[in-house]
């Protein structure tokens, strides 16, 4: 059996050309661009007197499996000139058949950083004047789910956040956000 050597002196531009590539990826812009097409959402988000019309970043709905059933994940993220807006959803216990659909239970989902939560996190940026993004910590928020198209992934419900300080609070309604679906 013959062995061939492989020529390497091309082998140290490539790698170069590929770790180039590499760091150009992971630049990140202000605003992400939306990762699927959700024509059909509508959001608007009131910050104290500022209404925002929201537009769709991206979502997500996953589940975790346990020995005992699982849970169901979703998140939702969306952006406007001057605010982002975040909302993360906790939702079961599931036996298996219940994991393999989309549905969520239709209720209003808490979040406190005192007392009993129902897994309802809803997390705000602020533009500053840098024109970045900064979070607020949220002292208390809820999400409530009001209605769900399986076949079209979307959902829509209402929320509600105070900050920490409790300065600055918000509510907001949302009509057919977009979904992807992680078996």
């Amino acid at each position: 059996m013959k062995h061939y050597l492989v020529p390497t002196n091309n082998a140290l531009p490539l790698m170069a050309l590929l770790c180039f590539l590499v760091m150009l990826s992971a630049c990140q812009h202000d605003v992400d661009p939306p990762s699927l097409s959700c024509p059909e959402m509508q959001m608007v988000t009131t910050i104290g007197t500022s209404n925002n019309t929201m537009t769709f970043s991206r979502s997500l709905l996953f589940r975790e499996r346990t020995d005992t059933g699982g849970l169901k994940f979703l998140s939702v993220e969306t952006v406007s000139d001057s605010c982002r807006v975040v909302f993360n959803l906790t939702d079961g216990m599931y036996d298996e058949a219940g994991l393999k659909n989309d549905s969520l239970h239709f209720k209003t989902y808490t979040y406190t950083r005192q007392g009993i939560q129902t897994g309802g996190l809803v997390a705000v940026a602020i533009k500053n004047s840098n024109g970045e993004f900064t979070y607020l910590t949220t002292d208390s928020s809820s999400v409530t789910i009001r209605k769900m198209n399986l076949r079209a992934q979307t959902i829509s419900g209402t929320f509600y956040f105070t900050d920490n300080e409790k300065k600055i609070s918000g509510t907001g309604t949302f009509e057919n956000a977009c979904y992807v679906s992680l078996q």
